[in-house]
């Protein structure tokens, strides 16, 4: 990299972060050069790892590949747009972690005591509701001589 591309990383790391190249590559370094969440490099050939910063407070967190940073960045509007930051004492590392461990512990599984499936793939939807009258006339058994009045 050229001295050219240096000082427009190193003004891009400044006026967006406050961060110099140095700090910036001590987290890297941390991080041991790869994605806190997925513990991979950045994907695309040529592309450094994002800064990820709170939005509200300015925090710099760490490095996040262009795969992670994104979808952190949508959990987080979720969690506001639907209301979540409205109850007290909640916040977003608090309800991740709850739902990461939602997820692991399966709590129905553990009320009734094995694995219940229902339907896989989005419910409520018209392609549902079509697959379950489908499904209907399938299982149908139709009254015979041999089944009346047992």
């Amino acid at each position: 990299m050229g001295a050219k591309e240096d000082k427009a990383r190193a003004k891009r790391l400044m006026d967006n972060y406050k961060l110099t190249i140095p700090m910036y590559d001590a987290i890297l370094a941390h991080q041991g050069g790869v994605c806190y969440a997925c513990q991979q490099p950045e994907h695309v050939a040529g592309r450094r790892l994002a800064v990820d910063h709170d939005h509200t407070t300015g925090l710099i967190r760490g490095l996040l590949c262009s795969r992670c940073n994104p979808v952190l960045g949508k959990l987080e509007r979720a969690f506001v747009r639907f209301g979540l930051a409205k109850i007290l004492g909640l916040t977003v590392t608090v309800w991740l972690s709850r739902m990461g461990r939602y997820v692991d512990a399966e709590p129905a599984t553990k009320a009734l005591g094995y694995q219940h499936f229902g339907y896989a793939g989005r419910v409520g939807t018209k392609a549902h509701r079509k697959r379950i009258k489908k499904e209907q006339k399938v299982n149908a058994t139709p009254c015979t001589a041999n089944t009346r009045g047992k």
